[in-house]
């Protein structure tokens, strides 16, 4: 997990291997979201406000498992 600069997020991570992005907010748990690849990754690495700009189309996009 990597610490992330956003309002909303606080740390992101990715695995490759199973295509799993790990996202932790700051208000409201870990997800991990599926079969994501890792292009959607840099994105979130390489945007000013990485939420904003990926969030909806995440959400969208790939199905996801609330950690808690």
């Amino acid at each position: 997990m990597r610490p992330i600069a956003s309002r909303a997020l606080a740390e992101i991570g990715y695995d490759p291997a199973t295509r799993t992005l790990r996202v932790r907010f700051h208000h409201d748990g870990r997800y991990d979201y599926l079969d994501v690849p890792e292009d959607v990754y840099e994105g979130l690495l390489g945007s000013p406000h990485p939420w904003t700009d990926w969030g909806r189309h995440i959400k969208e996009a790939y199905g996801y498992v609330h950690l808690a």
